[in-house]
């Protein structure tokens, strides 16, 4: 897992598994509730994260930019309790490995540390985080079989095609290269369909009560 998608991720689900706030939670599921604390930290985030684009939100924006983080953090609920119900623990889930890939992916110890730090995070809670991301990926696998995925060679042509049609570089392109990462996106837009519909039965499946946010 590449370092941005493991911190990104990971940073989302610390704010969903923060503890509830006094002042109340923003939904409840399934008589769970996601509190106010958490929806406010990623709200925050994604906020500040438009900011240093130098992205200005209307009010409407911003507006779903709230609804966007509630139901993150209602999602990642229902994928840590299906992945518990599915008998995946953090026993099962190499969560070592893992964390050893990710410190290789920076120059040295120190600069792990200082990415820990100007996320928020101590050791300890990201590797807790870190465990319900390998669990949840643990989940859609076993239940979806994502690794089995296939694309036929027509689809992959026809993105290739599509590409050359559109290419407007200087750069001579490899159509080999392009062939298979353009396979590698084709699988992956399959996975995120197949991610998005099994979420969707999850929350078809369980009582949302959403309240101010």
């Amino acid at each position: 897992m590449k370092k941005i998608t493991v911190f990104a991720i990971v940073f989302s689900l610390l704010l969903g598994l923060a503890g509830c706030s006094q002042k109340g939670p923003v939904a409840i599921v399934n008589g769970v509730e996601i509190s106010r604390e958490a929806f406010d930290s990623e709200v925050n985030y994604d906020l500040a994260s438009y900011e240093s684009q130098g992205v200005t939100l209307t009010d409407e924006e911003i507006k779903q930019v709230k609804q966007y983080a509630v139901d993150r953090l209602i999602n990642t609920h229902l994928l840590k309790a299906a992945a518990i119900k599915a008998g995946i623990t953090a026993e099962s889930v190499d969560v070592e490995k893992e964390l050893a890939a990710v410190k290789d992916s920076f120059p040295d110890e120190d600069a792990f540390e200082q990415a820990l730090t100007d996320a928020e995070f101590s050791l300890e809670s990201y590797k807790s985080v870190l465990t319900d991301i390998l669990m949840i990926e643990a989940l859609f696998e076993q239940e979806l079989e994502l690794s089995k995925i296939e694309v036929g060679e027509e689809d992959i042509q026809a993105a290739v095609d599509l590409y050359l049609q559109n290419y407007e570089g200087d750069e001579e392109i490899d159509e080999e290269d392009l062939r298979e990462y353009l396979a590698y996106t084709l699988k992956e837009q399959k996975a995120d369909s197949m991610r998005s519909d099994y979420i969707a039965q999850l929350r078809k499946d369980c009582e949302i009560e959403y309240l101010d946010f």
